[in-house]
């Protein structure tokens, strides 16, 4: 008995800590706008990758998914260009510079 209670006491305060210090979420609504931001951004990603194999594996034509996906990642650049001006937060502000990199790079995959 006393076996299962430890077992639960240790189960509970590692669930308390994955989800307060772990997985905790952003502090600022900037952040949390960044967040869903590059959320976007990586799923545009996945799915022009995908895209990209379907057409080298079957020969699928896939110009309207990639399409697609440079749009997404267009408007949300457009989002971050007008959303950086009203960050006050150092770490939004790094945040950020992360997610233009992420969308330069996304954008130099798809030049290639």
């Amino acid at each position: 008995m006393k076996k299962l209670l430890a077992l639960v006491l240790v189960a509970a305060a590692g669930i308390f800590v994955y989800t307060h210090f772990v997985n905790a979420p952003p502090a600022s609504a900037d952040e949390r706008a960044l967040d869903d931001l590059e959320h976007q951004v990586d799923a545009a990603t996945q799915m022009a990758m995908q895209a990209n194999r379907s057409a080298g594996v079957a020969g699928i034509d896939s110009t309207g998914d990639i399409e697609a996906a440079r749009a997404k990642v267009g408007r949300v650049d457009a989002e971050l260009q007008r959303m950086k001006p009203r960050l006050t937060s150092d770490s939004s502000r790094r945040q950020a510079e992360r997610l233009e990199e992420k969308i330069r790079a996304f954008r130099s995959a798809m030049e290639q």
